[in-house]
């Protein structure tokens, strides 16, 4: 209303604590983390792999009010030996189930009142340490993910899509290579903690006036 410019600085992630690891030697590993609420569209995915027809395993870390509904869909579709949730980890903890995943899944949706994902930190932290990512194209993930390049982008609440995106990763074990280490590319490009600090000090520089930057 101020006419006022908009500046997109976007937030960063630890490039020591998450780092590229190699892949672990089993079959496809699939992880996806975040609060067990409507708009990470755990239920999705969960619909998702049940449609699948080759040898996986999905861990789900986190809790929340739809842990319950979560549980009984795995019931429902006999995914007792497929999926397993994790409950809530430490932040020193993510970085080795990032690294004993192949492909992180982000299935984000806008939940009934309208709240959605931004940018959600797994999907930078799953950039970091080397992973695909398979993910909704909502909110701001696109901002951080290229379909076919970092990671793979598919409708929102679209089972059929997610299930096609991960059984498409799982036959092409270059392509999920691939796509890795563009992730680990592109957030050391424009997602470094360091960097986008000091984006957003060089920022506040430049807003107010001032001569040298307000944190040293």
């Amino acid at each position: 209303a101020l006419g006022a410019p908009v500046t997109l600085l976007p937030h960063g992630v630890d490039l020591q604590r998450f780092s590229a690891q190699a892949f672990p030697a089993l079959s496809l590993q699939l992880l996806a983390v975040g609060r067990f609420v409507q708009k990470k569209g755990f239920d999705v995915l969960l619909n998702a792999v049940a449609k699948l027809n080759f040898p996986f395993h999905l861990r789900i870390v986190g809790d929340g009010p739809e842990e319950e509904h979560l549980k009984s869909l795995i019931k429902a579709n006999q995914l007792e030996s497929f999926v397993t949730l994790c409950g809530s980890l430490s932040h020193a903890d993510l970085p080795h189930i990032y690294a004993t995943s192949h492909v992180v899944v982000v299935p984000s949706v806008v939940d009934k009142s309208g709240d959605r994902d931004g940018l959600p930190n797994v999907v930078l932290e799953a950039m970091a340490s080397g992973r695909a990512v398979v993910a909704t194209d909502a909110g701001a993930i696109s901002s951080a993910i290229i379909s076919g390049f970092n990671g793979i982008l598919v409708s929102p609440n679209n089972v059929s899509q997610l299930a096609f995106a991960i059984t498409g990763l799982n036959r092409n074990l270059e392509l999920l290579k691939e796509l890795g280490k563009n992730a680990r590319t592109v957030a050391e490009r424009d997602y470094a903690l360091e960097k986008c600090s000091q984006r957003f000090c060089d920022f506040l520089t430049t807003a107010y006036g001032l001569q040298k930057p307000v944190f040293a």
